[in-house]
């Protein structure tokens, strides 16, 4: 067993929490496994429990570990990462994050046009849209519900088959249409029995909505998306650019 060196000039906090984060990196420690308590790494590596809640509350609030009520603290889970200052494909996304991308079709249909759509996609009263619904894959696992809106114009899409495929790619292999500017909004929601039944989660637990409208090369509505995603699973980070310091 690797121990702390009491001699060094590396507080042993921080010795800990690097011991913990190369166990994690070595596989010793799995994801989703429980760590030993506090009491169990103070006997362990002869250091006081005060030090090994300073790297263990370190560790949590970095998001590598996560303390469960009643239940210990646990390696976290990664989860999938994205750049909004550089959005692409789910595809593209799980590959990215080293994940195999997968997706079910559950709804693929014409259908009439909603107010919403009639003002996100800029169509005309009496028109339709394609709806697609489709639950989103990371190996193999369900982690986003997800629907799409194209205007109705575009039905020849109805005979692709869309499971574990990339729609983004099909619609610039086949339809010469490429993804351009969006807008996007994200907020907090409560997933419905129907929704929990697909992401295998409770009913009732917290996702992250995610509504866009995503505009083609000719800057006119491509789609509108509703999707909703596991927030145990996702993360996103939106970089600050030119931020203007306050004058003193």
């Amino acid at each position: 067993m690797e121990g702390l060196d009491t001699t060094s000039i590396v507080p042993l906090y921080k010795q800990l929490k690097d011991l913990i984060l190369k166990q994690i990196d070595e596989g010793i420690l799995k994801p989703n496994q429980k760590i030993p308590t506090e009491q169990e790494l103070s006997e362990l590596y002869q250091i006081s429990r005060m030090t090994v809640r300073k790297s263990l509350a370190q560790l949590v609030d970095e998001g590598i570990l996560a303390k469960k009520q009643g239940k210990g603290t646990f390696v976290q889970e990664p989860k999938i990462t994205e750049d909004l200052s550089n959005p692409g494909s789910f595809t593209n996304l799980c590959k990215r994050n080293g994940k195999v991308p997968g997706g079910h079709t559950l709804k693929f249909m014409l259908t009439e046009a909603t107010d919403r759509d009639i003002r996100e996609l800029q169509l005309e009263t009496g028109e339709q849209v394609i709806w697609i619904e489709r639950v989103r894959l990371a190996d193999n696992m369900p982690v986003m519900l997800e629907n799409l809106y194209f205007p109705g114009h575009l039905k020849n899409i109805l005979t692709e088959n869309l499971d574990d495929s990339s729609l983004y790619q099909i619609l610039k292999e086949k339809y010469g249409l490429h993804s351009g500017n969006s807008v996007m909004e994200i907020e907090i929601s409560e997933c419905n029995s129907y929704e929990a039944s697909i992401l295998e989660i409770k009913a009732g637990s917290p996702l992250l909505l995610m509504r866009e409208i995503v505009y083609d090369q000719y800057d006119k509505p491509l789609h509108r998306s509703k999707s909703l995603i596991r927030g145990d699973k996702f993360k996103y980070i939106s970089p600050r650019m030119n931020v203007i310091k306050s004058e003193k």
